[in-house]
């Protein structure tokens, strides 16, 4: 009787519990769904990023739109400017940029550009602080203030009647990543985290990508269709690029939207205004 008692005590018990091996796999099972889980939601977030900065790309085009429509040209990508006024006739290529934006500037007066107080800077402007000076304009009370309507001076602060700003930026993305800061903005893209300036370079309304303007940040040149010596992408605008994620422009170069191109690992999570997302 009591040897009939303790076996069906013993069932009861293993119906009523898990085995080790059973447990185990319960453990696995749920490990594995949440693992699919957080990707998913990992996934998702990307995603999410991507489209972000991808949209703040296309608001960028536009402005670019609107300054050519204003003033018949896109923005240089490079160019220098100069507070004292005898200091622009040393500089023929800036000085024509200048004139051809505002044909009747006044190069014969001292500005203070920067709002620092004097009139003895000078500012090398490579893509990433063109793209904030030309769109945004001057600056004021920490945002951009668009230009003046005087065409002997734009650059004035005074005033209420601007052209411009030609996208709305966010202050809180302005950055001066010069290693002496020199009060010409930068604009980080929408990333958490992100360090790295968005960058803008001009073909010149078709008449080429500049070297000069474009090896500093992409050791192989501008993004080409077909193969390393095919047309530019966008040849006869601009190229914009998001660093992204990794924070790392990458080379430049070759690039295939199927695939066959030879871009690096760092140029893969780029977001430019001639892919619909990331290039890879």
């Amino acid at each position: 009787m009591h040897r009939a008692q303790r076996m069906q005590s013993g069932q009861q018990n293993r119906a009523a519990g898990f085995t080790l091996i059973e447990l185990l796999v319960v453990i696995s099972i749920i490990a594995l769904l949440t693992a699919l889980l957080l990707g998913g939601i990992q996934s998702a977030r990307l995603a999410v990023a991507n489209a972000k900065a991808a949209n703040e790309l296309n608001s960028i085009s536009t402005g670019l739109a609107q300054f050519h429509s204003e003033f018949g040209m896109y923005p240089p990508s490079s160019i220098t400017l100069y507070e004292t006024a005898a200091d622009w006739s040393t500089d023929v290529r800036s000085q024509s940029l200048i004139r051809k934006l505002w044909p009747s500037f006044n190069f014969g007066i001292d500005r203070d550009i920067n709002g620092d107080g004097d009139t003895t800077d000078t500012f090398e402007l490579d893509g990433r602080e063109c793209i904030v000076f030309f769109l945004g304009g001057m600056m004021k009370g920490g945002g951009a203030f668009g230009f003046a309507k005087n065409p002997a001076n734009p650059f004035s602060r005074n005033g209420d009647n601007r052209i411009g700003p030609f996208h709305e930026f966010v202050p809180n993305r302005f950055v001066d990543t010069d290693a002496t800061p020199d009060g010409m903005m930068e604009y980080l893209d929408t990333y958490s985290g992100q360090i790295t300036p968005i960058l803008y370079l001009s073909s010149y309304d078709g008449r080429g990508y500049r070297s000069a303007d474009v090896t500093p940040f992409l050791a192989n040149g501008v993004y080409r269709q077909g193969s390393a010596t095919g047309s530019a992408w966008k040849s006869k605008t601009f190229q914009l690029i998001s660093p992204g994620q990794d924070t790392i422009y990458g080379t430049g170069g070759w690039y295939d939207p199927d695939g066959a191109g030879a871009i690096s690992v760092d140029d893969e999570d780029n977001i430019t205004n001639f892919s619909s997302s990331r290039l890879k």
